[in-house]
């Protein structure tokens, strides 16, 4: 269509007041037309730039659950626009953006439109964030702006086809500024010039809990602080004094934390696949292999400062101790949020969660190359080295024409987050696999349901908390009285059935057994170092196997020291013909073994302790220990009963005595 067809109309004064919400301070938008010369506008130009469009989409603009419109893409979760995707009509499009906008929590507002003077149809709309322009200073503004103008660029332009189908034509997904969910409803009852309506709008955690759900809630902190005054919650207040966030933690997982918090998971998968309670569970692994929750939240709005809310709490709750490794699902919210709070630790992301996303954000390229996926998995499970990864890496991605994608790109970006050939001397305690069968996803699939109300929820919860319990109760006992049945003569087998709690032995155990279906061949050696293939006739694969006889470390391919904590059947293969008899301490793990929990000598700890609140504080978790192991049987029970007695005797007898420091 030729340039001359086409007119931008902008609306005059008289024009503008049958818009609804129309401003004449609002900020004057240059739009280009398609010769890229701007056309003429005047200092009047709206949000809206033509009267009649927007009475089109008057139906979208008051409606805050608008459906997604019948593009040529798949049903089901809220997809991105993309470059030429295709709608049956112009308010299609509007609508489908409008969903995006707000399942992402941004505002929008139609910037410009153009039509065809020949036949008078719309042929061009530019819809953009909320937050587009400048901003204007004026000592008369009555109501300022809910939605600040920052010159936001983020925005999504469609025309019209030949066929009467509309298409986007360009897609900008960046934006300038902090994503605010309150910026979407702002949007939409803006217009109505009715602050105390806007102000009344629901918010955050208020559009998932009622009055009741917080009464519910208020009681179920009550009685977890009653049960056991170890425990922890608190909540997060915006302005208006409405809850934002909540979070908290029972004294269990405060304890569990202070044996296992080297490594922790910020599942944010609830939000994301937006479960109606936007639930994050904070998670650990415990000696037996056995997720603990180490903190439950809920969460109001996905935003950096809502993060750094929850991961100071989370903190501060744990008295300040940083974990090693803190895992998240691959997100810049999240990136910021780590960076800010646990800037000493190393964050990773969960391959499951990586893997995951590919249908989403690359299913075109997988269908149209069946070869892709085995370039890619070549690529992060078989590269030895960065340089090998990153030389695979871009063959693949000029091959298969990915250099301007832009998720491939973060990938890339970010790959030391979550490749596994930059997890070297990383430990993962089992939470980032590569199946969702083991992932923490599945492990909440019985509890979690995605319209589950909130009653329902602490309902599950108090239900799933106590099969936690009961489950690693069943463990200890397991592990205190239950002999390991050895089935090879592997010094090896021998030696980590007396150290290793018996679940983590049984998984050892398999990978002893499977040494048989794996044939050695030495490849190299020099001074130090020697380079072996293990070809594995059970995976059907071979793995390159490097050990340092100086400084008896051995590294696999594999990476399952990284991954599990323990060492593979390829590795210990390559031990045995070495001539190494028992596996180095280094790669026995305390965490895993029956006396992970056992703190270190008691005379060494109280001399440290100079205050009274700090020995006061000692001696609850210890008797948070005793009551732990002292309920599982009556004999326990009786013998904890007397212990504490005397003990209580004899320190009431050391106090009187005047010998109290």
């Amino acid at each position: 269509m030729l340039s001359m067809d086409i007119d931008l109309e902008v609306p005059s004064k008289e024009e503008e007041k049958l818009i609804p919400g129309s401003d004449e301070n609002a900020d004057v938008m240059d739009v280009e037309d398609d010769d890229g010369t701007p056309p003429a506008t005047t200092e009047h130009a709206v949000e809206a730039c033509e009267p009649n469009l927007m009475e089109s989409f008057a139906g979208c603009e008051n409606q805050v659950d608008v459906p997604i419109a019948e593009a040529n893409v798949s049903k089901g979760a809220i997809l991105e626009p993309q470059n030429g995707m295709d709608f049956e009509s112009k308010e299609a499009a509007y609508s489908f953006y409008q969903e995006y906008a707000r399942s992402v929590g941004f505002g929008i507002t139609i910037v410009s439109s153009r039509r065809s003077k020949r036949s008078g149809k719309f042929i061009d709309v530019k819809v953009a964030c909320s937050r587009f322009g400048s901003k204007r200073e004026s000592n008369k503004t009555l109501n300022p702006r809910s939605c600040p103008k920052t010159g936001c660029k983020a925005r999504m332009h469609m025309k019209r086809r030949q066929d009467e189908k509309w298409i986007i034509h360009s897609f900008v997904k960046e934006h300038n500024h902090e994503i605010c969910p309150d910026d979407f409803y702002y949007a939409i009852r803006g217009r109505s010039k009715q602050p105390d309506a806007v102000a009344c709008q629901k918010k955050g955690l208020q559009l998932v809990l009622d009055e009741k759900d917080v009464e519910l809630m208020l009681d179920f902190f009550m009685c977890m602080k009653d049960e056991n005054p170890d425990s922890f919650y608190a909540m997060d207040f915006d302005n208006e004094k409405c809850v934002r966030s909540v979070f908290w933690v029972d004294a269990r997982g405060r304890h569990n934390y202070s044996h296992f918090g080297d490594v922790v998971f910020f599942d944010t998968f609830f939000v994301r696949n937006k479960y109606k309670i936007p639930y994050i569970p904070i998670i650990g692994v415990n000696h037996h292999f056995q997720y603990v929750l180490l903190g439950c939240a809920l969460i109001g709005e996905s935003t950096t400062s809502a993060f750094v809310w929850l991961m100071h709490t989370w903190l501060k709750a744990m008295g300040g101790k940083v974990p090693k490794v803190v895992l998240t699902d691959q997100d810049k919210v999240l990136n910021e949020a780590i960076a800010d709070v646990f800037s000493n630790s190393r964050h990773c992301f969960c391959l499951w969660h990586v893997l995951c996303k590919f249908p989403e954000n690359s299913g075109c390229i997988m269908n149209q190359n069946e070869n892709f996926m085995k370039k890619f998995n070549k690529c992060i499970y078989r590269s030895w080295t960065h340089e090998q990864f990153e030389e695979r890496w871009y063959r693949m991605v000029d091959k298969f024409e990915l250099k301007e994608h832009e998720w491939v790109l973060s990938l890339y970006n970010d790959r030391e987050k979550w490749a596994p050939i930059y997890m070297r001397h990383v430990f993962l305690a089992g939470i980032s696999s590569t199946e969702r069968s083991e992932s923490v996803a599945s492990f909440f699939d019985k509890f979690m349901h995605k319209a589950a109300t909130f009653s329902e929820f602490i309902g599950q919860l108090k239900s799933f908390s106590i099969e936690l319990y009961e489950m690693e109760a069943k463990a200890d006992f397991e592990t205190q009285n239950k002999q390991p049945l050895l089935r090879s003569v592997s010094a090896f087998e021998k030696q980590m059935s007396m150290i290793y709690t018996d679940t983590v032995f049984k998984k050892f155990q398999a990978e002893i057994l499977g040494m048989v279906s794996c044939h050695l061949q030495k490849e190299s050696e020099d001074e130090d170092t020697v380079f072996f293939r293990v070809d594995d006739f059970e995976e059907r694969q071979n793995f390159l196997v490097v050990w340092s006889k100086r400084e008896f470390d051995i590294c696999c391919l594999c990476r399952s020291f990284e991954y599990k904590g323990f060492l593979c059947k390829h590795s210990l293969l390559v031990l045995q013909m070495s001539g190494v008899s028992d596996i180095p301490c280094h790669y026995i793990l305390k965490r895993w073994t029956k006396e992970a929990k056992i703190r270190q000598n008691l005379g060494e700890k109280s001399n440290r302790l100079h205050y009274r609140v700090q020995r006061f504080n000692d001696l609850c978790k210890r008797a948070i220990e005793l009551g732990e192991e002292g309920s599982l049987s009556e004999e326990a029970y009786g013998i904890a009963l007397q212990a504490l007695e005397e003990a209580l005797k004899y320190s009431v007898g050391v106090n009187n005595s005047g010998k109290v420091f």
